[in-house]
């Protein structure tokens, strides 16, 4: 995923690390590091996660993966604030020290809440 993302789109790597497993299991409900790719370009960003030591299964079995996006909003502390008041599932995990914000749609997809890059 991260050549195709960089030799055929252009995106440019930001970030490339490994994720504990107690963060991956907070966002994903997996017991395993994931090495962490954050890709960007023309101001989208993508981020890919990869188990470590898992195997995946195949999309056709049982699921489509590990797989979330990012939604910038203004001032994400109010959006969160509003979507919690809305009833919505908000997951909150601590990453390094700050929280990291995810919704979930209805298909169970993570949406990162982001602020916008100024």
């Amino acid at each position: 995923m991260k050549e195709f993302y960089t030799r055929v789109l252009d995106f440019e790597v930001g970030t490339d690390s490994i994720l504990s497993k107690a963060i991956v299991d907070r966002i994903f409900g997996l017991a395993d590091e994931c090495r962490f790719v954050k890709l960007t370009k023309d101001g989208f960003m993508v981020e890919l996660f990869e188990p470590v030591s898992m195997q995946l299964r195949s999309r056709i079995e049982d699921r489509v993966g590990i797989n979330h996006w990012g939604f910038c909003v203004e001032d994400r502390a109010l959006y969160v604030e509003k979507l919690r008041a809305d009833g919505l599932p908000v997951i909150e995990v601590d990453r390094n020290g700050r929280s990291v914000y995810f919704l979930l749609d209805p298909d169970g997809n993570r949406i990162e809440i982001r602020d916008c890059p100024e």
